[in-house]
This record gives C-alpha cells, sequence and structure tokens, in this order.
C-alpha cells in the first residue's frame, strides 16, 4: 500500500465523525496527477529511450573490429565458429540470469558465404600447380585453338584480328624470320584465351566439383578464343585484356580507341560465357551427367581390355564405364559438401558452446565494474565474492545444460543444411551465383517471417509489430548478402584479399546497423506509437487498479470506524436517555460532555454550536417525540 494511503487509512481509523468525511475525500484525490501529465511522462520516456550511442555508433564500431579482425587468422578462426565481435557483444549484453537463454545460431548471409570459401582450400582432383608443363598437358587444347584460327581464314591467307578489327593478319608463312622485331612474324595469326589459362585454373582450382577435363572444356570454348597477331599475343600472355591495356600504356605505347574497345568488350562476352559454361559443368556434374576425364577413361578401357583377353569395350560397355565414373565423380562431390557442412556445423556447435559459458562470466565482470565485487553479492570478503560469482556462473550452467544440448542437436542439424546449401552454392559463378544466393536467403527470410507471424510469440504481436519485424529481417539479409557483391565489386578495381573481405565486412555492418536505424526512426508501421499507446493504457489500468483497492480499503475501514461510532453513540444515547428519565441534570451533562468531547474534531476547525447541533439532530434521530427545551431552548 503506498505510503500516502497508508497515513490516510491510519488517520480515519481515529478520526471522529465530523473528520471522516472529510478524510474520505482527501483519500480520494491523494493522485490526482492529470491525465496529461501522465501522457507527457509516457513520451519523455520514449524519447530518452532513442540513445544515439547505443543504436548507431556501437553498431558501426563494432562492424569496423568485425572488419579488422578479418585480416587476422584468430579473428577468421571465431568467425568460423560463427563468432564476431558483434554477435558476442550483443549477445552478452543482453545476458540475465533471469532470462530464458537463447541457444540459438545466427549467422548472416555473408558470413557463411565466407565460411564456405575457406574450405574450397585444395582440390585433390585438379593439378593444383600451374606452370608450361601443366598449361600444354591438361589445360590447353591445341586442336581447338588451331580449328578456331582456321574457321575463320579470309582468302587463301589472310585472317581478321579480333582486336584491332584489321584484316591483316598471315595464316603463316613458308620461311617466316621468327624474330620479333620482324614484319612476318609480327603479323603472324595466332588464337589467345581471351580469358588466360591460368586466371580460369586460379579461379576454380579449389572448386571440388571441376578436374583438369573440366577446366580444360571450360576454358577452350570458341567464345573464349580470338585471332590476333603474335605482336600482340606473346606480350599479353597470361594477362587479361584489361591488364594487358593498363600494361601498354604503363610502357609508353597506348591502344588506340577501336582496339582497347574491341578487346574489352570481348573480355566481358568471354568471361560470362566461361562463367555460364562452368556453372553448366557444375550442374551436370552434381546431377550425375558429367564428363569423364579422358586420362581416366583410357585407363578404364585398357584394364577392360586387360580383364577380357585384348577385346575392345562395346558402345554400351564403354556407356556403362563411362556412367560409372560420372556416378563415383557426383558420389565424390556431393559426399565432400557434406563433409564441409558437417564440419562448418559442429564448428557452429562449438561456437555456440563458447559463448553458453561466456555470457554469465561477462556478466559478472560487468557487474564487479558496475557494483564492486564485494557489494555487488553482499559479500563480506574478496574471496568470498569470487566463490559465490563463480558458484553462479557454474549454477546457471549446469542448470541450462540439458536445454542448451537439446537446442543445440536441432542448432546443429539447422548448421548442417544451411552449410550444406551454402556449400553447393559456392560452387557456382558469376550471375547465377548471385540468383542462388538470393534463392537461398528468400528462403531463409520466409522462414523467419513465417514464425514471426505463425510462431509462439505471434499471438503476443500486433499486426504493425509483425510487419515491422518482417521489414527488418528482409533489409538485415538483403544488406547481409550485399556483402558479397562489395567484396566482388572491390576484387574487380584491384582490391584483392584480404582486404576486400575486411572492408566488405566493415560496409555491410555499417550499412545494417545505419539501415536499423533508420528503420527504427521511420517507425513505418507505427510501432512505436502503438507501444506508448499500450503504455499509457498500462498506466491507467494500473491508476485505476489502485483506486479500487483503495476504495476497497476505504471501504472497510470506514464502515468499521461508522460502526464503533454508532456503538458508541449508542451508549451515550442510552446514558442521556437514562438521566431524562431521572432529571439528572449532573448525568445528562456529563453524557453531553462526553459526546463533545468524542465529536470535536482534532483540529478544532469546528465550534462548539455545531457539535451541539450535531448532537441534537442525533438525539432527535432516536427519539423524535421529546424535547429537551427544559435543558436548552437554544437547540430546540
Amino acid at each position: 500500500m503506498d505510503e500516502q494511503r497508508k497515513e490516510a487509512v491510519g488517520r480515519l481509523k481515529t478520526a471522529s465523525p465530523l473528520e471522516a468525511t472529510q478524510i474520505l475525500q482527501q483519500m480520494e484525490l491523494y493522485d490526482a496527477k492529470s491525465s496529461q501529465e501522465v501522457i507527457d511522462e509516457v513520451y519523455m520516456q520514449f524519447k530518452s529511450g532513442e540513445n544515439m550511442k547505443d543504436e548507431v555508433l556501437k553498431p558501426v564500431f563494432m562492424s569496423v573490429v568485425d572488419g579488422l579482425l578479418e585480416a587476422t587468422a584468430g579473428g577468421r578462426a571465431a568467425r568460423k565458429k560463427g563468432l564476431t565481435a558483434s554477435r558476442v557483444l550483443q549477445e552478452c549484453e543482453r545476458f540475465s540470469y533471469n532470462n530464458e537463454p537463447n541457444n540459438g545460431t545466427y549467422v548472416n548471409g555473408y558470413t557463411e558465404y565466407k565460411n564456405a570459401k575457406e574450405f574450397d582450400d585444395v582440390n585433390p582432383n585438379m593439378t593444383q600447380q600451374y606452370n608450361g608443363e601443366s598449361r600444354k598437358k591438361s589445360f590447353e587444347d591445341k586442336a581447338a585453338m588451331d580449328k578456331y584460327k582456321r574457321d575463320r581464314l579470309k582468302g587463301e591467307k589472310t585472317l581478321h584480328d579480333d582486336y584491332t578489327g584489321k584484316d591483316n593478319l598471315y595464316l603463316r608463312q613458308d620461311n617466316p624470320n621468327k624474330r620479333y622485331n620482324d614484319e612476318t612474324h609480327r603479323k603472324q595469326a595466332q588464337p589467345d584465351h581471351i580469358v588466360p589459362l591460368k586466371q580460369i585454373h586460379d579461379k576454380f582450382k579449389s572448386n571440388y566439383a571441376l578436374d583438369d577435363s573440366d577446366i580444360k572444356r571450360i576454358a577452350n570454348i570458341e567464345d573464349n578464343f580470338a585471332v590476333t597477331s603474335a605482336e600482340i599475343n606473346q606480350v599479353k600472355k597470361e594477362m587479361s585484356n584489361k591488364e594487358y591495356i593498363r600494361w601498354m600504356e604503363e610502357h609508353g605505347q597506348p591502344l588506340d580507341a577501336q582496339t582497347r574497345k574491341n578487346m574489352l568488350e570481348l573480355q566481358r562476352s568471354a568471361e560470362k560465357a566461361v562463367d555460364s559454361k562452368a556453372n553448366e559443368t557444375v550442374a551436370k556434374n552434381l546431377m550425375g551427367k558429367g564428363e569423364v576425364n579422358n586420362e581416366t577413361m583410357k585407363a578404364a578401357i585398357e584394364r577392360f581390355k586387360q580383364e577380357n583377353g585384348g577385346e575392345a569395350p562395346t558402345k554400351e560397355q564403354r556407356q556403362e564405364i563411362e556412367e560409372q565414373f560420372c556416378k563415383e565423380k557426383t558420389g565424390q562431390i556431393r559426399g565432400t559438401a557434406a563433409k564441409n557442412a558437417a564440419s562448418q556445423a559442429k564448428d557452429y556447435a562449438v561456437g555456440n558452446l563458447i559463448l553458453f559459458i561466456v555470457k554469465p562470466i561477462y556478466y559478472e565482470i560487468g557487474d564487479i565494474f558496475k557494483n564492486g565485487l564485494q557489494e555487488g553479492v553482499g559479500a563480506s570478503s574478496g574471496m568470498e565474492a569470487l566463490k559465490i560469482r563463480f558458484g553462479r556462473v557454474k549454477h546457471h550452467v549446469l542448470t541450462h545444460a540439458k536445454g542448451f544440448l537439446g537446442d543445440n542437436v536441432w542448432e546443429f542439424v539447422k548448421g548442417f543444411v544451411s552449410s550444406l546449401i551454402e556449400g553447393i552454392v559456392s560452387l557456382f559463378v558469376g550471375v547465377f551465383k548471385q540468383i542462388l544466393k538470393v534463392i537461398k536467403e528468400g528462403i531463409k527470410i520466409f522462414v523467419q517471417s513465417a514464425k514471426v507471424l505463425f510462431g509462439e510469440d505471434s499471438k503476443e504481436m500486433t499486426p504493425a509489430q509483425k510487419g515491422d519485424a518482417i521489414i527488418k529481417i528482409i533489409g538485415g539479409s538483403v544488406l547481409a548478402i550485399s556483402g558479397v557483391a562489395v567484396e566482388s565489386l572491390l576484387n574487380k578495381i584491384g582490391i584483392g584479399e584480404p582486404w576486400s573481405v575486411v572492408l566488405a565486412t566493415m560496409i555491410s555492418g555499417i550499412a545494417s546497423a545505419l539501415f536499423m536505424y533508420v528503420l527504427d526512426k521511420a517507425d513505418i508501421f507505427s510501432t512505436k506509437a502503438e507501444k506508448r499507446r499500450e503504455r499509457i493504457i498500462e498506466i491507467f489500468d494500473e491508476r485505476i487498479k489502485d483506486i479500487n483497492e483503495a476504495a476497497e480499503t476505504c471501504n472497510i475501514v470506514a464502515i468499521e470506524t461508522f460502526k464503533r461510532q454508532r456503538e458508541q453513540f449508542e451508549e451515550i444515547n442510552e446514558e442521556i436517555e437514562e438521566a431524562l428519565k431521572t432529571k439528572d441534570a449532573a448525568a445528562i451533562n456529563e453524557a453531553v460532555e462526553l459526546a463533545k468531547k468524542y465529536s470535536e474534531p482534532k483540529s478544532k476547525q469546528f465550534i462548539n454550536r455545531n457539535i451541539i447541533k450535531w448532537i441534537h439532530i442525533y438525539k432527535r434521530s432516536y427519539n423524535s417525540s421529546r424535547c429537551c427545551t427544559w435543558w436548552s431552548p437554544s437547540i430546540c
């Protein structure tokens, strides 16, 4: 009970009849704060809750920290376990012994992308070392290159230069002078890989869905060939067209505008064609419809001959052998994807375990800084305080261990599925990969939105709150995966790893923080207004409850007080009645004095005449047939 109300109730219990009504009136008005004052206070509370430091500066700073940690081995190792600086700090600050523990794993789309990339370090199915020997043996298709050159012959000997746009190349010379400065050699037609073999090899060497023969087929498509002069080709070598243009400028030999334009257009077209062929090859290999390595097929046929007395396999038998190799290849790819996904899910589980233990420790350390080592737990010594704090951490861990393990089994399954899909998506390249990434994130958004709309907590949410939550889910996911596009853009402008990853992590994190702040300020679905309204209703409901409780208390006390007063006046009345019968003036005076003393307000605000009049009214209510003119005519 409110102290003010307690005081009023105490006064009412000992009040005189003339004071009781006044005290009751005061009790009705003890909380007389106006409605406008209440509303203004609520608005001020919500306004003070908007903290730029916590809502903007801290998330932005932690995004920068996340980015810088990407440049360190420790930071990358922690990220593999789903532990970023932002996530750790956010969950630790939200932790309380009174709250239900959050054992879920939250990893955004860009973090999943980075984790998937790091599993592709070594591909046992592909020659990892690129040099002149491996180029000729494994990756260069000389027959396809020569055919492309022959098909572009104009007349008997002249060919079109795809780079310069001029018809000034020789198919061959009978006795060419192979010195570079000789015109007959410099204008020799040579087929060139627009996207160099080395760049294609470096791009796909970690892709476990491909092997040497796949790279050879991808690199040697017609769309990646161009006929040009030995003059250009022997300088360009393993440079891209863009790199060659820049190299020529740096060495004081800038190309003419038409040649620059042709080379850049051909590079863009070839890159798209190479990516398309690579995606097609990966898809076929995943579905068991790929092509078998020529060397592998030759070895298999030789074994067949040895096992069948030198007899070569029939067409059907060759097809069966090929299909068997395709199945084995597909099984190997899927097995690698599953192994990587299981490893990643295990890492997430380890990260959750670390965070599960760290959160109560962080809480205790924070409490020490806030309240002091001993004062925070009411201990008499430092050792006792440490014992209490360690005991709280231990108790929390042991109490919630079973629930944590149960949650983590489900989180492992979800992590495995998500990592498996991400691993498969990572095998593709270019625009198609981005489309798959968007589809994956779209499915994730759909699942999270379904939880908001139909989950256990949805019943307690208003339509506005649901809409606000879904918008934040969509925006957060889109901005998270935008890190992939930012990283790709940085790579294209010459900023390679790890700094492209560092900057992309910073940019995507900062963008997400600012987006959430702006969205919160915009209040599209009026969720803030709704919360203010709910808070106002809550306050007024509480006031009504308080008033009802006060009224009930007052009624009880008032009834008891009036009952006691009635009994006392009945006694006085009986004494007066008895004195009137006997006409005992002394007894009458004594009874009147008693009534006066009993009825007189302690505040001395009422005059005796009013008291006497009240006594007379009271007297007449009980004996209206009598008159006291013989005693005091003035009141008759």
